[in-house]
């Protein structure tokens, strides 16, 4: 059914003589004025949406939700063996602060799992257990998208169901307050992060989605912030909850341990999410855990299943001997020898800086970027074998179909799936950071005609 409904909306836009500069103009207007931007770049670049057929999303779904129980177990193994948290790679100061208690359960509140999705198969690469960018992306280019005759066409002949996480983050928050302060009510919001930056449309859709939901909530930095007298405030602004968007290391590196924040969330003065204990699961070695068989113990069955089925073998790079496919072999040794299979990347950082794919690199090049690993922080990674699908890409004055790598990424909130990123880029690195773009979202139900 997939197929068939990407075939008829790729035969309505060809047919569609009012795809001209001037539509095109109106589309990125809308994005535009829709706040759908990344720094100044608008970030929609394709005529039609992503699909997923209700088969493929439930799977996406129970693997997704499946793995985030897998991640909540791997967190308990990790503070009960504070050893663990070494072994992912965490600084003394990221120790020290994933080990205060933050006043309710989860260990990441929202969160979203990066993935490809090929057919019935589902796999993994990162797991963005920081709070994630672009949770209202992909209802606004919804929106903008039903500008084209094709997609309201579609929707006639097909069920199309889309999602509303703004909605589900903003419950989710308001659920953890409630767990955080035994009292629930309408809590203060800031949503923190640095000035200026290219995420900082997204800031202001949540401040004025939560201000229009009743909720008051205002947009700072980190050094605005002031804690006195067991109040953290960025002026006359009381702060009962912080929505943490700033990186834990720049925090660390730019604002150190003093900074009120800190203070206020260690002395349990404010409500932070996601609170520090998200970093050990936001580290790329954290899949090392998960795909280490010595670890198996840690699982049920069903999340066993689903590390083995959907997570790549991943290792911290280092000296010394591991296990790939059953067999103890030296890490580096292997990973050279068999440089296409594999990838390397940094263990925390984002926008898909750092990655090196040994297929596309010479045996010296490989080299010389496992001894730059060594040197720094990385993981290394079994590479997937991506494929490309056809999208209408779209630029000021015309369009045509051309190959695209594209993720499926689910948002997670306190577990449970709401939606998906969608990225799509002309490269494997697919990230909009790194120069890719997105499109809408919806999963096909059923066929009405």
């Amino acid at each position: 059914m997939r197929e068939e409904a990407i075939s008829e909306y790729h035969e309505l836009l060809a047919a569609d003589e009012g795809l001209t500069a001037e539509l095109f103009a109106r589309l990125k207007r809308g994005m535009s004025a829709g706040h759908l931007l990344y720094g100044a770049r608008e970030i929609g670049v394709s005529l039609r949406p992503h699909f997923l057929t209700r088969v493929q999303y439930d799977r996406l779904v129970r693997a997704s939700e499946t793995l985030a129980g897998a991640f909540e177990k791997l967190s308990e193994a990790m503070h009960a063996q504070p050893a663990l948290m070494a072994r992912v790679g965490l600084t003394e100061q990221e120790l020290r602060l994933a080990r205060v208690e933050p006043g309710y359960r989860y260990p990441a509140v929202t969160t979203r799992l990066d993935a490809f999705v090929k057919g019935d198969e589902v796999k993994f690469v990162e797991y963005n257990a920081e709070n994630p960018s672009s949770l209202t992306d992909q209802s606004g280019l919804n929106q903008v998208l039903f500008e084209i005759p094709a997609l309201e066409r579609l929707a006639e002949r097909y069920r199309l169901r889309q999602f509303d996480t703004a909605a589900a983050l903003l419950k989710t928050l308001r659920a953890i307050f409630a767990e955080w302060s035994g009292r629930g009510g309408v809590p203060n919001v800031a949503v923190v992060d640095w000035e200026n930056l290219p995420t900082r449309h997204e800031f202001m859709l949540l401040r004025n989605y939560f201000v229009g939901c009743g909720v008051p909530t205002i947009i700072c930095t980190p050094d605005e912030l002031e804690y006195d007298g067991g109040v953290l405030h960025r002026g006359e602004f009381r702060v009962d909850l912080v929505y943490k968007r700033v990186i834990i290391h720049e925090l660390l590196e730019r604002c150190g341990e003093s900074c009120a924040l800190l203070r206020a969330y260690t002395e349990r003065a404010v409500c932070l999410v996601n609170s520090f204990r998200c970093k050990p699961l936001h580290k790329k070695a954290a899949f090392a855990l998960l795909t280490d068989g010595d670890n198996a113990r840690w699982f049920t069955p069903a999340e066993r299943e689903v590390i083995r089925e959907c997570v790549p073998w991943t290792r911290r790079v280092e000296e010394g001997e591991t296990t790939h496919e059953g067999a103890r072999v030296d890490l580096l040794e292997h990973v050279r020898r068999y440089r296409e299979r594999f990838m390397l990347k940094p263990n925390d950082d984002y926008g898909g800086r750092g990655l090196s794919f040994g297929a596309k690199m010479s045996a010296p090049e490989w080299d010389d970027a496992i001894e730059s690993a060594l040197a720094n922080d990385f993981v290394v990674q079994e590479a997937l074998e991506l494929q490309t699908e056809v999208f209408p890409v779209f630029n000021e004055g015309s369009w045509a179909l051309q190959p695209m790598y594209v993720d499926t990424n689910p948002f997670l909130f306190c577990g449970r799936v709401e939606g998906a990123m969608v990225r799509l880029s002309q490269s494997p690195i697919v990230n909009v950071t790194s120069g890719g773009g997105e499109t809408g979202f919806f999963v096909i139900e059923d066929r009405l005609v």
